[in-house]
């Protein structure tokens, strides 16, 4: 009986491991840590931009501190809408490219457009006629919150996918 058992277990396929795996796409554990890590790491910037810089610069364009404040109900919002949105459709994902991949090029790209119009929201305003000065810039308000949301909604998005296992 065990020699039965014996030639079967030789006969069976052996089914790679995944060290074996990563051995044959040449990826160490190191560099896929770093890989996962970096998303993070990018999210956790963005966020720290927010917190140390935005408010200060809401009111440089003239927002008052009260209203100030409620800027910052964009991010909530956008939790809850894009994370549940973006979990589902990226399960559902059947991209040649992975189920997050896209999604994470996405993100990155909104935040690049968020950057964009947050830094430059000054002279967008003034391009499209807000006053100089020390007066409400009403024009570079608009273009700084929609920035600013659509910062959210790309952290939002990306935080997600930084929280999966899979990519």
């Amino acid at each position: 009986m065990e020699d039965a058992r014996e030639k079967m277990k030789h006969s069976l396929p052996i089914e790679p491991s995944q060290s074996m795996v990563a051995a044959q796409n040449h990826e160490s554990p190191l560099e896929k840590i770093f890989m996962v890590a970096s998303i993070a790491t990018g999210i956790q910037f963005i966020w720290a931009l927010q917190l140390s810089l935005l408010t200060p610069y809401v009111q440089l364009l003239g927002i008052p501190h009260k209203l100030a404040s409620l800027i910052w109900l964009c991010g909530p919002i956008a939790g809850i809408v894009v994370q549940p949105i973006t979990g589902y459709y990226s399960d559902n994902c059947t991209s040649r490219f992975g189920r997050r991949r896209p999604y994470i090029a996405a993100g990155t790209a909104f935040i690049i457009v968020g950057v964009f119009l947050i830094s430059f929201a000054a002279d967008i305003g003034h391009a499209t006629g807000d006053p100089l000065g020390n007066s409400i810039k009403p024009r570079a308000i608009v273009v700084f919150v929609t920035g600013f949301c659509v910062l959210h909604v790309a952290n939002n998005l990306l935080q997600v996918l930084a929280g999966s296992s899979h990519s």
